[in-house]
């Protein structure tokens, strides 16, 4: 099966569909949900994407098999396939002008916790959790992880991380990483869709601006943002439902 998509108004689910590897991902599927993403992205009319997991797990990493496979087709392959599939899904995961949220109701290992963490918000419900899990094969988080967990949490929880079997979400919650929920699909979708019942441009203005760490970087692309805004005629309208409250 496919990275499966499915429309709640304007929010677009994306599912990890393959539960029989407990979705694990090779190239052919890192493909299909960075087609996925950008397929959603593309569209103008979804305010926001959710990546959600059929089965007992969110994702449990990169799928071994596929990968010993791919090592032996040589140095090449392996970076061709690193940039072009897996790290492709997260850059566009980065790039994204709309908010990406993940909903982990099961165990996100890996590559699956680099998933979960790189979006804009993080939901583990009762049953989910993350792992590091990388270090454990010998190998590194090369999709992001590492980066994903400093910019929300720091370099002390970089480390309690690594050092950790699993997080659950309580925990995660209390690191800074995640929000801890009993039904983490539920709540992601709860709130893609109270985002995408804001006005757009605004939203998409956030999103951008979520990701200028640098001060003055950001205070200028929000001089800019707003700037439109105030200018805009829609603005009148908003600020006078606003005043009749």
């Amino acid at each position: 099966m496919p990275a499966t998509s499915q429309r709640h108004a304007d929010v677009m689910e994306i599912t990890l569909d393959w539960p029989e590897v407990r979705n694990a991902l090779g190239p052919a599927e890192g493909r299909q949900l960075r087609e996925s993403l950008e397929a959603a992205i593309e569209d103008e009319t979804i305010a926001a994407i959710v990546i959600s997991a059929k089965g007992k797990s969110f994702c449990a990493g990169g799928n071994l098999p596929e990968i010993v496979r791919l090592a032996e087709q040589g140095p090449e392959a392996v970076q061709q396939a690193i940039y072009g599939e897996f790290q492709g899904v997260f850059r566009a995961i980065c790039d994204s002008p709309i908010p990406v949220i993940s909903a982990v109701d099961g165990a996100a290992v890996g590559f699956g916790c680099d998933l979960a963490l790189a979006g804009s918000a993080t939901f583990i419900g009762s049953q989910g959790w993350i792992a590091q899990g990388w270090i454990k094969a010998g190998l590194i988080p090369a999709t992001g992880g590492t980066h994903y967990v400093v910019k929300r949490a720091g370099q002390q929880v970089l480390w309690r991380l690594l050092a950790a079997d699993k997080v659950d979400g309580p925990t995660a919650e209390a690191w800074g990483l995640a929000i801890a929920c009993d039904d983490a699909r539920k709540a992601a979708l709860d709130m893609a869709s109270k985002l995408a019942s804001f006005p757009r441009a605004p939203l998409k203005a956030v999103t951008k601006l979520a990701g200028i760490t640098e001060l003055q970087e950001h205070l200028s692309a929000a001089l800019a943002f707003q700037t439109g805004f105030i200018t805009h005629p829609d603005f009148p309208v908003y600020a006078q439902k606003l005043l009749s409250r």
